[in-house]
């Protein structure tokens, strides 16, 4: 029997599995859809991370029962309830000899730190700020969030090409480019495809990176979309940080998730200069890895094995290609309609 580890991911977007032996070779990966529902019953999200972990393991050539111990990072792991339902269905599915289910802002956050304390803030299509404190506690804001993520800043950029279109707003260089993106003559016929739900989840999203490149070539209404979006994601941490009186320390802020891989430095700025006036000595810093290789490393963590710079070098090499991680793709088919909050899609959506 091969000891390997088992890191997943599951999110809004995508659930992602990768399988490793101890020296942090990549062996397998596997990419599924969305995993983050809500709701007492958790069977279909289960089976989704499921499926995908035994993809994974089928690509790597392993077993179960070579699974020392898998971590699962997923969202909507929020409340004690919802871990628990999840233990029980992933420990149902024999996956591995031990499973652990954490929040996926927390295997973000392993993704870009050696310290065993600090805080991460989680933006992909929704996001979530956690907290981990000096003496083991660990707290995120999970159904509290109400905004946050490429879906707001796709939502944003929407809302200003419309208002711009009725006079509301002020005139904007993204009303170009989204009608571009989208495939659209004018904002009416955009605003009529919205209406008639023919925007897909994937279209929407292709928004977000298309509002930073349109905030770097210096639009004043897409500059503002991405300051008001590292306001919020700021807010939360700074907030996190009061909450549990971090002031003080030093300690390592990382951003996880695709919304900081859009171009230009001021979301990021925006979100230090927001944590820096709570705390000063906290240093913000981009997730070197994946949340699924962050999950990776809270395996190795959970058994006791050190991770080494060669542990870390060996899983940057062997990771997969970035597309299986890009975000957009294997979702649900659209959000007109749908009140999106960092949540959930609904089986019903």
């Amino acid at each position: 029997m091969s000891p390997y580890i088992l890191g997943v991911d599951g999110g809004t977007t995508k659930t992602i599995a990768l399988v490793a032996d101890m020296n942090g070779n990549v062996l397998g990966a596997a990419r599924g859809g969305n995993s983050n529902w809500t709701g007492d019953d958790v069977t279909v999200p289960m089976e989704v991370v499921a499926a995908t972990a035994r993809e994974a393991l089928h690509a790597a050539g392993a077993t179960p029962n070579d699974i020392r111990v898998a971590v699962f990072g997923l969202a909507g792991a929020d409340w004690p309830e919802d871990y628990a339902r999840r233990q029980a269905a992933l420990e149902a599915a024999n996956l591995a000899q031990r499973i652990v289910v954490r929040n996926d802002a927390i295997a973000g956050w392993r993704g870009g730190t050696r310290q065993t304390y600090g805080a991460v803030i989680a933006a992909g299509t929704g996001s979530n700020t956690c907290i981990l404190t000096p003496d083991g506690h660990e707290w995120c804001y999970g159904y509290y969030v109400f905004y946050g993520g490429a879906i707001d800043v796709a939502q944003d950029a929407l809302q200003a090409v419309l208002r711009a279109e009725d006079g509301r707003g002020r005139p904007t260089t993204l009303t170009d480019s989204v009608l571009r993106q989208l495939g659209y003559v004018s904002t009416e016929a955009l605003l009529k495809g919205m209406v008639a739900g023919k925007i897909s989840q994937a279209a929407l999203l292709s928004l977000c990176p298309l509002t930073f490149e349109v905030a770097a070539e210096g639009d004043e209404v897409a500059t503002d979309l991405i300051v008001k979006q590292g306001a919020a994601l700021g807010e939360y941490a700074a907030a996190a940080i009061r909450r549990f009186d971090m002031q003080a320390l030093t300690f390592d802020v990382v951003l996880a998730g695709s919304v900081f891989k859009g171009r230009g430095p001021l979301l990021i700025d925006t979100v230090t200069q927001v944590i820096h006036r709570t705390a000063p000595g906290a240093a913000i810093v981009r997730a070197a890895l994946e949340p699924a290789a962050g999950a990776l490393l809270l395996a190795y963590d959970e058994l006791g094995v050190p991770v080494t710079d060669d542990i870390l070098a060996t899983i940057r090499e062997t990771m997969p290609d970035p597309q299986l991680f890009a975000t957009g793709e294997a979702a649900p088919p659209s959000l007109v309609g749908l009140e999106y909050r960092n949540t959930t899609w609904t089986a019903e959506a």
